[in-house]
């Protein structure tokens, strides 16, 4: 797994220090030449955030260093030297707007363990023809092991605190495997069409494969690769809204799991599963909103071994204001075990906030627990695995466009019974990350 690059990290940190003096430089001297006021006209970055104006492009730079107790199952401190940069963009345009969102970079070890690239982008078009709406949206990953937190999924490089690209199953957080380079795509599109004022259908597909960059395993066991799938998923839904407030509507959602490739003597049926579902929104105020999903969900396997009936449940609660936000969510689903596991239902636990102090000081908080259960499969005994993940981050503005940031993440995770999984995390790991960050006001692109 250990890899060789011709590349001294503290070369790499110098270069990256080099170009943040340069890219520094031109935010002016009056930047430095006196401490930041309470408050200003125009905005003071604490770090990348995501475009929320029309005809913005955001992007921004950073340099950074983590420790990393628990580096993929190894044990003492790996020191890590990390470059990453996210860009933002929303076009100008009302009718068909277009989104995107990148996070990515490289993180060079510096003892002896393997280094990595990762990227994560996704975009959305949206088109808008009198009473219909379409979206197409395109998802894609590349990361060394199962996301975590932060917009990249790589804890300790800086964007805790940015809402993530989705890139896959909504059901919570994944399990954690081992070292294990993948590439997870998720195509999709949608059209809604308003019947009345208040009464809307639509309906809705995607595709979505994960693949393992590595299906071998070596001598001594260890492997970086994973169990590949592909998914298929269709679905309608009706609409009403009651008044301002609340709104109502029904749903059914078709979706076909396929494993492929190497299974490595784990049980991986094909299987089916299909949901019908209430919902239900409240909007309790301008900041704070409610919404719930949930009716029965029906498994079933190639292989013939009957159908499983569960419960489906998506609740959410999100709180929004001028310097704070925050959410809180439950899910209940079946899965694709996530590369470690076969046929599985996860219910997962989480919350997220972040908090602005004082125009320059920003605090972000995650915190996820999900449980994932095999569904039992022609006497082959169920396996739980219970995976923790919290985060925290403290950034402070320096100069307008200049933050630094320390954060901490700490992920564990145990399992309990005798089904057999595939390269699956087990313990703790804790990630100590701290570093610069450079992101200058939005550019606004085309007329106003």
């Amino acid at each position: 797994m250990t890899r060789t690059y011709q590349f001294a990290p503290h070369s790499a940190f110098l270069r990256i220090a080099l170009i943040l003096v340069f890219l520094l430089a031109s935010t002016g001297r009056a930047a430095f030449g006196q401490a930041l006021p309470a408050a200003e006209a125009s905005p003071i970055s604490t770090g990348f955030s995501v475009p929320t104006s029309l005809g913005s492009l955001q992007y921004a730079v950073s340099a950074s260093q983590s420790l990393n107790w628990g580096y993929y199952t190894n044990s003492g401190a790996a020191s890590m030297t990390n470059l990453s940069g996210d860009v933002g963009y929303l076009s100008n345009s009302k009718r068909y707007p277009f989104s995107l969102v990148f996070s990515g970079g490289h993180t060079w070890s510096e003892s002896g363990q393997a280094s990595y690239s990762f990227f994560n982008l996704g975009f959305s078009q949206v088109a808008n023809a009198g009473r219909w709406n379409f979206v197409i949206s395109d998802n894609v990953s590349y990361l060394p092991g199962t996301a975590s937190n932060g917009l990249s999924g790589v804890p300790g490089v800086g964007d805790l605190g940015v809402p993530p690209v989705q890139v896959g199953s909504t059901t919570g957080q994944g399990v954690l495997t081992n070292f294990s380079n993948r590439v997870n795509n998720v195509v999709a599109g949608s059209l809604q069409r308003q019947l009345t004022g208040k009464t809307a259908i639509s309906g809705s597909g995607s595709y979505t494969t994960m693949r393992f960059l590595d299906s071998s395993i070596s001598s001594t066991g260890s492997s970086s690769a994973g169990l590949d799938s592909n998914s298929i998923t269709g679905g309608g839904s009706i609409s009403h809204q009651i008044d301002a407030r609340n709104s109502y509507g029904a749903n059914y959602t078709y979706a076909d799991f396929m494993y492929s490739g190497n299974n490595f003597g784990v049980l991986t049926p094909n299987f089916i599963s299909q949901t019908a579902s209430a919902m239900f929104s409240h909007q309790f105020t301008r900041k704070l909103a409610f919404s719930a999903s949930a009716g029965p969900q029906w498994t079933s396997t190639a292989s013939g071994n009957g159908t499983y009936l569960s419960l489906f449940a998506d609740v959410s609660a999100n709180y929004s204001a001028k310097s704070f936000d925050s959410s809180l969510g439950y899910v209940r689903s079946t899965n694709n075990g996530f590369g470690a596991l076969s046929v599985s239902i996860s219910d997962g636990l989480s919350f997220s906030a972040s908090r602005r102090f004082a125009v320059v000081w920003n605090c972000a908080l995650i915190s996820a627990y999900t449980r994932t259960s095999t569904v039992v499969l022609g006497g082959v005994p169920p396996t739980t695995i219970n995976t923790a993940v919290e985060g925290v981050q403290v950034s402070r503005a320096i100069a307008r466009s200049l933050s630094g940031y320390a954060s901490y993440s700490f992920e564990d995770q145990s399992s309990a019974g005798g089904g057999k999984t595939f390269n699956t995390f087990s313990g703790t790991s804790q990630v100590v990350g701290f570093g610069l960050t450079y992101a200058p006001t939005s550019l606004h692109l085309g007329r106003q």
